[in-house]
């Protein structure tokens, strides 16, 4: 005899927390790019173009961790 739960919509609850999820974290990877790059492509401050490098760089290293996550 199967056990089945009594409400089939309802996921399982995941060890993980809410805002470690994989939506929201790649939203923030992806905004946390653009933002790097708007910084390397502005012509105003140099100190944006010194760090746009590594903000875009620390953006794609989160993304990559963060697609490893569960949904």
């Amino acid at each position: 005899m199967k056990s089945e739960s009594p409400n089939p919509n309802i996921e399982p609850q995941s060890a993980w927390p809410k805002w470690l999820r994989r939506g929201q974290m790649e939203n923030v990877a992806t905004a946390l790019i653009a933002a790097g790059v708007l910084m390397m492509l502005q012509p105003f401050m140099m100190v944006l173009f010194t760090y746009s490098f590594v903000t875009t760089l620390a953006g794609v290293v989160m993304f990559t961790i963060v697609s490893k996550f569960p949904e």
